[in-house]
């Protein structure tokens, strides 16, 4: 029987951790398995208006289901494991899409994961967006057709180190973005992140690479700064996008939210993109918001969006984790109206 290259790759990582683990890692235990069911339901009413025609909707936005194991070998190795699906409560579709699945190892070295997980540089967007998956999220402007670095990693191997001196390290390499059994590297992906934290304060620096067989090879560099003080979270995000048919493009945001008290919220951020050979590629999005936390499980929500798209932009305002996604004419200014529930369990 021929080993693949996927693979070897996706099981080379967790047979060294596996080798280099004492013998005693692995003696008799009494523990039992810690087995968790979770979800989130999120539905939104939507007015869409595509820049031309609106109309009402009633979108289910990344509701999912999911199951966590973790198994404590001993005192200091776990067995970690998550199978995720999204979920259609709006349409009734029947198919359970993946989202991060994963079997993995948790010890004091770290946390390696191995399967189909987020890559660092999209944990860098999920840090500073105030509004992920309603409308108006910071995906309708960073991911654009080639320009996708919000990615979960096929056929993966995601490491987190442990925090030190305040520095988190993330590495994750997908040994190819094809499905099917992989015999080279032309769709292989690598994506890397640092995070340093203190007091207030929490930088973030991000790079993805993604090899396309017979085309130029993506690269993605992300920046964060975060505050959180008080009742404000303030972001600053900044994005290099290379390699694309287009050229090279560049995405700028600045974000906020206001803690009125324990129940209400206020928030909005405008993100800003440009392409350094033509102007005609420009988008800008500002999105409003408030927040009501009802208790610890469930949010509701009111928002509102608009993007001004530059004379070939095709910009949105419910792409990305949104559940319906409008179609955009270059050159056309969609916006949106929402308002929304979440219930996490």
């Amino acid at each position: 029987m021929m080993l693949t290259k996927s693979t070897a790759l996706n099981t080379a990582g967790v047979c060294v951790l596996l080798c280099a683990m004492p013998l005693s890692a692995y003696g008799n235990t009494k523990s039992e398995p810690d087995l968790s069911f979770y979800g989130r339901l999120h539905v939104s009413g939507d007015y869409l208006h595509d820049g031309d025609d609106g109309g009402l909707n009633v979108s289910s936005n990344s509701s999912r289901i999911g199951l966590k194991l973790k198994y404590q070998l001993n005192s200091d190795l776990a067995l970690l494991g998550q199978i995720e699906r999204t979920v259609d409560i709006s349409e009734g579709g029947s198919t359970l899409s993946a989202r991060n699945t994963f079997i993995g190892l948790q010890g004091d070295w770290g946390t390696v994961r191995a399967g189909y997980y987020d890559s660092p540089v999209k944990r860098i967007l999920n840090a500073v967006d105030q509004f992920r998956e309603q409308v108006g999220e910071g995906r309708n402007i960073v991911r654009s057709g080639e320009m996708h670095f919000d990615r979960r990693l096929k056929s993966s191997v995601h490491y987190t180190s442990p925090t030190r001196y305040n520095l988190t390290w993330m590495a994750q390499y997908g040994t190819s973005e094809q499905a099917g059994a992989n015999t080279d590297t032309d769709n292989d992906a690598f994506s890397t992140s640092l995070a340093y934290s203190l007091n207030e304060w929490k930088a973030i620096i991000g790079f993805e690479q993604q090899s396309r067989e017979g085309l130029e090879t993506l690269e993605g560099t992300r920046v964060a700064l975060i505050r959180e003080q008080g009742a404000w979270t303030n972001a600053l995000f900044y994005q290099h996008a290379s390699g694309m048919q287009t050229g090279t493009q560049e995405a700028f945001a600045v974000v906020a939210a206001y803690a009125l008290n324990a129940e209400y919220s206020l928030k909005g951020q405008i993100f800003y993109r440009t392409a350094k050979e033509t102007d005609e590629l420009d988008a800008t999005m500002i999105t409003l918001g408030v927040n009501r936390q009802v208790n610890a499980a469930v949010k509701l929500y009111a928002t509102v969006s608009r993007t001004d798209n530059s004379e070939l932009s095709v910009a949105n305002v419910s792409a990305g984790g949104h559940g319906k996604t409008l179609t955009i004419i270059p050159g056309n200014d969609p916006f949106a109206v929402s308002v929304g529930i979440v219930w996490s369990f």
